[in-house]
């Protein structure tokens, strides 16, 4: 992939953090109680176990809930930094509303912790047990809380909402990247998709992407994007997987350009796939656009709309990255 482990900035030695798919006993085998990781489970023997690293630094401070590190935070010259995966709602036998409005709080409390709160979160990631099933009472979950965290008026962050189950039975697992900046030309900004219409638009809590901003540089945060028609909410080529992939990595390819990247930048990518056999059409496209095999995680996952059958994130660097 053009994965490149980019130095963060300060710091020497780094470690991995991240994201695991496979069965249970893979992702089991493979994650560490002491790094802060999602542990997502896919259907058996769909696609090989699979997983993309965060880095962090090797002196962040570690912050555990339950026994497991579900954070790290530290210090650079320019900004706070924090990184939350695998939190979960503190009771996993409530019922899956209860456990969305629960995760929230959650994070927030993480948050405080560290001398932030959700204005200070620039991307999340929502990971969703049969999302499909229950994707409008979670959105609804997150947007009161948005609500009562005047988060709108605020920063709304970039962020994944996808169906995935767990390993440890969670209604969701959640994680976020936050910044509270220490200098003035250090900044978060939310990026608009030139060629899909704000996700608020249909009522869906987050931006289409956010970029962190230095001196020295930048990173862009690419929310998940998926087959959208032009200025709607409605599901672009229904069916089509060949063309969902095509206008969806059109959409990111102009969110990338309008901020002065392009595919070379790309640090970090994961593709959601309705189905193992999507892979197929997934690698022909990016073996049209010379990009190599490598070029993003590959899992299987629900788009939160039974009618979308491919979905990517992305995150892309200029300078040294941060995460």
């Amino acid at each position: 992939m053009i994965f490149r482990y980019t130095t963060v900035v300060n710091c020497k030695e780094n470690t991995l953090a991240g994201f695991f798919w496979g069965t249970p006993a893979e992702v089991a085998s493979r994650v560490e109680a002491t790094k802060s990781s999602f542990r997502l489970v896919h259907p058996a023997g769909a696609l090989p176990p699979t997983g993309t690293p965060f880095m962090v630094p090797a002196n962040a401070r570690a912050i555990q809930r339950g026994g497991r590190t579900v954070a790290h935070a530290w210090e650079t010259e320019d900004a706070s930094f924090l990184f939350m995966a695998g939190v979960q709602p503190p009771d996993l036998a409530a019922a899956r509303g209860a456990q969305a409005a629960a995760v929230f709080p959650e994070m927030e409390n993480i948050l405080a912790e560290e001398g932030m709160t959700f204005a200070n979160v620039v991307r999340t990631w929502l990971y969703i047990d049969r999302v499909c099933e229950w994707y409008g009472e979670f959105n609804a979950a997150r947007s009161a809380f948005f609500e009562t965290r005047h988060v709108f008026e605020t920063f709304l962050p970039a962020s994944t909402g996808i169906g995935s189950a767990n390993l440890d039975g969670a209604a969701l697992v959640a994680g976020a990247i936050a910044m509270k900046p220490k200098r003035a030309d250090v900044r978060a900004e939310i990026v608009e998709s030139p060629l899909q219409a704000p996700a608020m638009a249909y009522k869906s809590s987050f931006s289409r992407a956010a970029e962190i901003i230095t001196p020295a540089a930048r990173q862009l945060f690419i929310s998940g994007t998926a087959s959208i028609k032009p200025n709607s909410s409605e599901v672009a080529y229904v069916g089509d997987i060949v063309k969902q992939i095509d206008l969806t990595m059109e959409v990111v390819h102009a969110i990338l350009k309008s901020r002065g990247y392009d595919w070379p930048e790309v640090s970090r990518a994961i593709v959601y796939l309705k189905e193992p056999s999507f892979q197929t059409a997934w690698r022909a496209w990016l073996a049209k656009h010379n990009l190599p095999e490598t070029f993003a995680a590959e899992t299987v996952c629900d788009v939160c709309r039974d009618e979308w059958l491919f979905e990517i994130e992305m995150d892309a660097v200029k300078g040294a990255r941060f995460i």
